[in-house]
């Protein structure tokens, strides 16, 4: 059967498919979905594109339904396949949808499904994307465990990063996507580091690494403004200078916070400790410095100054959940 059958197939069930029983949308979604395997890959990439053939069809045939229906399942493997072929970003945007389409379900039980257990890590023995969640979990560990050992602080477990953290953002779907960017952060890593070895010794656009390292910094930005939101006016707060010179701010975290650099080496070469307030420093002069341009110098060309830039921002994440969540 090729795929056009497939799908005129598929829609034609979808039109006779009751709404009022989710479990009917599953089944409908396990026969017409491409599933994923547990044991390895198999065509992820294949698998996702026909869920995405799949779901636009739905979605064009009938606006209406496709917007009623249950579609946790569907996402939710989608996310996984995502993941998968390393489309991070997309794998978390699926399964911020797939935990959407939970909440809409199930009132109150949703946080205990496997979409939302998917991004607070826990028990991923008990879940078909076993191998994505592991990893996920492994990569945090890894920065926890470098984070403990130099940030002077009472330990911050896995465990208590997802109770004091990823859970209440969870609760918000305002701000649920905040824990999906940051693991997305997290995971690109390795790919751009990579990336930045194989690259030729004539270098290249760094045009890549400089998103990556604005995405950390808008993290933290995010999780500033979310945590002081009014000036001391009671105006909003619109910048990160906004956001050092309230009184709220100032009465957990250190003054002198510097806002703005000329280059990447500048950068670089005032990061001369991994206290909070280099972190913070280091992470509001990325914040600055990339917001405004995509031409730099090359400085990134060494993965070993790329890597302090990353674990600088990571650190500035992480001094915030210890300090204040």
């Amino acid at each position: 059967m090729s795929l056009e059958e497939f799908i005129s197939q598929a829609l034609s069930e979808f039109s006779n498919l009751p709404l009022e029983d989710p479990k009917q949308a599953n089944d409908f979604f396990e026969k017409y979905g491409a599933g994923n395997v547990l044991s390895g890959l198999d065509q992820p990439y294949k698998r996702l594109f026909i869920y995405e053939r799949l779901l636009n069809a739905l979605l064009t045939h009938d606006y209406a339904k496709y917007q009623n229906v249950h579609k946790g399942t569907p996402f939710y493997i989608m996310a996984w396949l995502a993941f998968d072929i390393h489309n991070f970003e997309k794998a978390l945007y699926y399964i911020d949808a797939a935990i959407s389409e939970d909440v809409l379900n199930s009132r109150t039980n949703w946080i205990n499904l496997p979409a939302s257990n998917f991004l607070t890590l826990r028990n991923p023995d008990k879940q078909v994307a076993q191998r994505t969640i592991s990893i996920i979990r492994s990569t945090l560990d890894t920065e926890l465990s470098r984070f403990n050992a130099i940030s002077g602080l009472s330990t911050l477990t896995t465990d208590l990063f997802i109770s004091r953290f990823v859970q209440p953002l969870l609760t918000d779907p305002t701000k649920r996507t905040i824990v999906s960017v940051f693991y997305v952060f997290l995971l690109e890593h390795s790919e751009r580091q990579q990336e930045l070895r194989m690259r030729s010794i004539e270098g290249g656009s760094i045009a890549p690494f400089i998103l990556h390292l604005f995405s950390g910094a808008l993290i933290f930005e995010s999780l500033l403004k979310n945590l002081f939101p009014t000036k001391n006016n009671g105006t909003s707060t619109q910048t990160l200078g906004d956001v050092f010179n309230t009184s709220a701010f100032q009465g957990i975290y250190p003054s002198g916070i510097s806002t703005s650099a000329h280059s990447f080496a500048e950068i670089i070469a005032g990061i001369t400790d991994n206290s909070l307030l280099r972190a913070f420093t280091t992470t509001t002069k990325i914040r600055n410095t990339t917001g405004h341009n995509l031409i730099w110098d090359d400085t990134l060309a060494s993965p070993n100054q790329y890597r302090l830039l990353f674990e600088q921002e990571v650190n500035s994440i992480l001094y915030i959940v210890s300090h204040s969540y």
